[in-house]
């Protein structure tokens, strides 16, 4: 009888914790909060814990569908390699990764590029120091439509299942590199215009509202040549 309560403890504290965690992501995705809070005061048990995993990944998905109309890149990346991290961490970290996971850990990847494709037609891969392939990518740079077509992310054979590397934009100044996560520093609205009175000024990208000098040879203003995706990118 003893042992039976004292399972019966451990599965609603493992219950409870699961619950708050796929509610908490749920509400990083604008799941419908009525759903939220119905959830929150159900009985615990394993069908609540599921019932509120079923609700992120459909918040998810439909939060991508908007996001892909709107051509908001950025939203997509940001969303899809938050779901592979967490369902991938969900089936036990296994490696190789399900092709489901790998699938949305890839459209993250695509989405970044697409992102940074609105101001440059090449990419920084930024890897980590998990494994020999990471590395040896770290700090190169490649074209957005070769990576689009045959995608390099996550690393095949890293012991991390699902890589930590990204897609990086990589801009030179003179004293140094700077890196801006696409996530971060890609508007979807992103405009350029040049300094007023002219002369050899770099233009100036408006991003996420905040003006950043670049070099107006890596402005990207005509379409991705990505079969898969035949319409222009937003720029």
């Amino acid at each position: 009888m003893f042992d039976g309560e004292r399972r019966r403890e451990a599965d609603e504290r493992r219950w409870a914790a699961e619950r708050r965690h796929w509610l908490r992501l749920s509400r990083t995705v604008k799941a419908p909060a009525d759903r939220r809070q119905r959830l929150e005061r159900a009985s615990l048990s394993a069908a609540s814990v599921q019932a509120a995993r079923n609700l992120y990944t459909t918040s998810a998905d439909r939060e991508v569908r908007a996001a892909r109309r709107a051509k908001q890149w950025s939203v997509i990346a940001t969303v899809r390699r938050e779901q592979a991290a967490a369902l991938f961490k969900d089936a036990g970290s296994p490696v190789p990764p399900p092709d489901d996971l790998l699938a949305l850990h890839r459209e993250a990847a695509s989405a970044a590029l697409r992102a940074i494709a609105t101001v440059a037609r090449q990419a920084e891969l930024v890897g980590g120091t998990c494994c020999a392939a990471c590395r040896a990518d770290d700090g190169k740079t490649y074209r957005i439509a070769d990576e689009l077509r045959v995608p390099r992310l996550p690393h095949a054979g890293c012991p991390r299942g699902l890589c930590g590397c990204d897609w990086f934009v990589a801009t030179e100044t003179p004293r140094r590199r700077r890196r801006t996560a696409p996530s971060e520093a890609i508007a979807e609205s992103a405009t350029a215009s040049t300094l007023p009175g002219g002369g050899d000024a770099p233009a100036v990208l408006a991003v996420d509202g905040v003006p950043g000098a670049i070099d107006a040879a890596d402005v990207f203003a005509g379409p991705i040549d990505d079969p898969a995706d035949p319409g222009p990118v937003a720029t």
